[in-house]
């Protein structure tokens, strides 16, 4: 097995970039040979993998869910629509090494989101795996994007509290949020059919997980060819309080105000100018539009992995 390894120096706090050889040489321990890249953009990141597609048996994400999602979206661009994930011209499938803040990724694919070189150590045994690529305004994630209160908070917690750690910055984000946020009205659109409410966020997931372990769409499945929409509808801010930290159980979806739709298409606007954040990176603005390909790459992916939820 040969890999190429996409690494993210600054991801981390510059984690990713320390850990690399040693991620190196964890892998050859297990008779994988590998190659560097040291990304400059995740752009840089994309065509890496896109040009790697060919000649690799796995391109390898040594980063967070940006480096993560910028890779998937390299690979799956060298294999257009209608061609198999791993079919002629392309045969290296993604791996993950998590190395950034959230690794929501790496949960997904069952992979231990807090130990990259655990994740290294498992990497030559994971079952090769295809999974759908969702894309918003261009820009291609594995897990979940959204807008409204969420995308608010990440907003908070990447530009106001980086220094502090993951778990704490989101949850530090969402108390700050809820003193200023407010819900909006939403135009929703599910594969055509329309809908208007009133909420607090829309999630559109392709995955489980987001912000370090949030299970807002517990049940998304990477290999049904659906997004999973989470709607979080009006409700008071103590409430609201009080309902969200069952988002790093799932037991949110227990709430009355919380729905959960499923489409292979998503048109979201709101009544007011709000951002889209997709795997904790900013895809624009509303309106936009969600997007599944199903069956766009293959991954490597642990057995069970929640991810891949059993039927």
């Amino acid at each position: 097995m040969n890999a190429l390894l996409v690494h993210n120096p600054t991801a981390g706090g510059g984690r990713a970039g320390r850990l690399v050889a040693e991620v190196a040489e964890r892998l050859r321990a297990d008779g994988v040979e590998t190659e560097r890249h040291q990304t400059r953009s995740l752009e840089d990141a994309r065509l890496a993998a896109c040009e790697a597609a060919a000649s690799f048996d796995a391109v390898v994400a040594v980063g967070g869910d940006g480096t993560v999602g910028a890779c998937a979206a390299g690979l799956a661009a060298a294999a257009p629509p209608g061609r198999s994930p791993g079919g002629p011209g392309v045969r290296a499938a993604l791996g993950v090494i998590p190395a950034g803040g959230g690794n929501d990724a790496a949960r997904s694919l069952g992979l231990p989101a807090g130990d990259p070189l655990a994740a290294a150590g498992l990497l030559a045994r994971l079952r090769r795996r295809p999974a759908d690529l969702a894309t918003v305004a261009g820009r291609a994630y594995l897990n979940v994007a959204g807008a409204g209160f969420d995308s608010e908070v990440k907003r908070v917690a990447n530009q106001r509290l980086g220094w502090a750690g993951n778990r704490p910055r989101y949850v530090g984000a969402v108390l700050a949020e809820l003193v200023v946020g407010r819900v909006a009205t939403f135009e929703l659109a599910l594969d055509g059919r329309p809908t208007r409410l009133r909420g607090w966020l829309v999630a559109v997931a392709n995955g489980p997980s987001y912000g370090g372990g949030m299970k807002v769409a517990p049940h998304a499945s990477l290999d049904d060819g659906l997004l999973d929409v989470v709607v979080i509808h009006e409700i008071g801010k103590l409430e609201f309080l009080r309902t969200f930290p069952k988002v790093f159980s799932g037991r949110h979806l227990e709430h009355p105000a919380v729905a959960v739709h499923r489409a292979a298409r998503v048109d979201l606007d709101a009544d007011r100018t709000l951002a889209v954040y997709a795997d904790g990176e900013p895809a624009g603005t509303l309106p936009a539009t969600f997007e599944v390909r199903r069956a766009a790459i293959t991954v490597l992916a642990a057995d069970p992995a929640p991810g891949f939820p059993s039927p």
